[in-house]
């Protein structure tokens, strides 16, 4: 395995890249991408590696507890049809994840998305589990007044708190807490920010800058999180 120290500093993606994900898109077949393979690994994969790795790096320096590994860190092009009604084989864009172990499967991430005319930067807890969401929930109540600072620390940033699913009651055990500051986050099941990148900006190289800097920003939500866990 190649250690981050091993990959040069991110290029760029050349305009190669996001050409070849659109034509993917248009052409997303086995017998399309198996001679273009190579394409993949040198415009799209490789530079993704660069960008993880430096970043990584970076974060590093700056004595930040996020780490980026170019290989556990990245997600494959290969999409799970097993049981989707989807049978498209790969997906049409790049995905990585910096975390506290530099893998993928960490709970709480920044994760980096490249894909032609919707590439963004994304953090927070995703679907976690029952048993976090329990501790999450209890540290929530307990310091509602520090998670609602965290809230508009995002907020003059320019990002906003969302979730994807919640539940329509208050969960059980938390039933009393309907009157609290925090009793809608009590019931979300995801806590993510999320940052619109265009195009224009992953074909540069001071793109790393801006992924460290979105890390540092969105990092008392992660903390937060992660003490959550500890608890």
């Amino acid at each position: 395995m190649r250690l981050p120290y091993d990959f040069p500093p991110f290029p760029g993606f050349r305009p190669e890249a996001l050409d070849f994900l659109r034509a993917l898109k248009q052409h997303n077949r086995r017998d399309w991408f198996r001679p273009r393979k190579a394409i993949y690994e040198d415009e799209v994969r490789w530079p993704m590696q660069c960008l993880v790795a430096e970043a990584g790096r970076e974060l590093a320096r700056r004595g930040l507890p996020l780490r980026g590994d170019p290989e556990q860190g990245l997600f494959r092009i290969y999409r799970d049809t097993r049981f989707s009604k989807d049978k498209r084989p790969y997906k049409t864009h790049i995905g990585a994840v910096l975390s506290r172990t530099g893998s993928r499967r960490d709970l709480g991430v920044v994760y980096i998305h490249v894909e032609p005319g919707a590439s963004f930067l994304g953090a927070g807890f995703w679907k976690p589990g029952a048993a976090f969401l329990r501790r999450w929930r209890r540290k929530l109540l307990l310091e509602s007044e520090a998670f609602l600072e965290l809230v508009r620390h995002l907020q003059t940033h320019g990002l906003t708190l969302e979730t994807d699913t919640a539940l329509k009651r208050m969960p059980r055990g938390f039933e009393e807490a309907a009157r609290s500051p925090v009793a809608k986050y009590l019931r979300w099941n995801s806590f993510l920010v999320s940052q619109d990148v265009a195009d224009e900006a992953v074909l540069r190289p001071d793109f790393t800058q801006t992924v460290v800097r979105f890390a540092e920003i969105v990092l008392p939500l992660l903390k937060f999180g992660w003490d959550a866990m500890a608890t």
